[in-house]
């Protein structure tokens, strides 16, 4: 939310990533909300982030991306 050109700072610390990602989602123009995001993304580990991956799942989508995109292999 933003008064007169200042971003006001919600408690982002007492918020998941979840709901942080939806605030950021739902006020795009709030920078610093954006940069708070990538700070708390950034320093949570990889496995909290993104979960675990099925690899098959994931090299069908990669090959996928791949067709569609025109690289060989």
């Amino acid at each position: 939310m933003k008064i007169r050109g200042l971003s006001m700072k919600y408690n982002f610390e007492n918020m998941t990533i979840t709901e942080f990602k939806k605030y950021v989602l739902e006020h795009r123009n709030d920078q610093v909300a954006f940069e708070e995001l990538m700070d708390c993304i950034d320093a949570q580990p990889v496995e909290k982030v993104y979960g675990q991956v099925d690899a098959e799942h994931f090299s069908s989508l990669l090959e996928e991306y791949q067709t569609r995109n025109g690289f060989t292999k």
